[in-house]
């Protein structure tokens, strides 16, 4: 008896890499191009991930996707903007750039998938960061940065300062307030203590004596600590 064989062929699916132009140290030192990991891409009203090598798999060839500046960890974003660009399926390589997006904003999101990962490798069992942290760049004012409760935030450049999210240590600290705000309960009462824990977030993954090098816009030798 000859039987019947029903054969399916599965569609070609596109594989992207995604990348962005970044500082990975301040913006007194060149930009680097850096893969974005965990970053959200939309096809057909459904979202894809990349992986840890910036990668993504979309199973289909045909047609765009979309990017999104946010993904797993972070959510960057300029006055409730998330930086978002359509890009075709048949392009191998997709690049966070000038056209679909500002250094600050590309720095933001790759300083906390960093600092994220770094918490990951400290404490594997903690899951209350695994959230999209909202991060607000280029915020009115100047000189500063802070966390407030369930953001990190960043102000945009003036005062003789730079944006202050073009320093990714700077991004470590703010998120490092987070770690200590939901780590320890009800947070860290203590206000000093709560400084130092943060920058000793951003110290232990830069593995650099300086925090905010290059602070001022006029002089690269500024920082915020030692």
């Amino acid at each position: 008896m000859r039987k019947n064989k029903v054969l399916y062929e599965l569609p070609p699916s596109a594989n992207i890499s995604v990348q962005g132009e970044v500082y990975t140290t301040n913006p007194n030192n060149p930009t680097s191009v850096e893969k974005f990991v965990d970053l959200e891409v939309v096809y057909n009203n459904t979202s894809y991930y990349t992986d840890n090598a910036g990668n993504v798999t979309i199973p289909s060839n045909s047609g765009a996707a979309q990017y999104y500046l946010e993904g797993n960890f972070a959510k960057v974003q300029t006055n409730n903007y998330v930086p978002t660009f359509n890009s075709s399926l048949s392009n191998s390589s997709v690049f966070f750039n000038n056209s679909n997006s500002t250094i600050q904003e590309r720095t933001a999101y790759h300083a906390v998938n960093r600092i994220h990962s770094h918490l990951k490798s400290v404490f594997p069992n903690f899951t209350a960061l695994d959230i999209p942290m909202p991060t607000n760049v280029d915020e009115a004012g100047s000189c500063n940065a802070y966390y407030d409760g369930s953001s990190i935030n960043f102000y945009e450049q003036g005062g003789g300062c730079h944006a202050t999210a073009n320093f990714p240590d700077v991004v470590f600290h703010e998120y490092g307030h987070a770690i200590n705000g939901w780590k320890y309960g009800s947070g860290m009462q203590n206000g000093a203590q709560n400084e130092g824990y943060a920058d000793l977030w951003a110290l232990t993954l830069t593995e650099y004596p300086i925090l905010g090098e290059g602070w001022y816009t006029n002089d690269p030798t500024s920082s915020v600590r030692r």
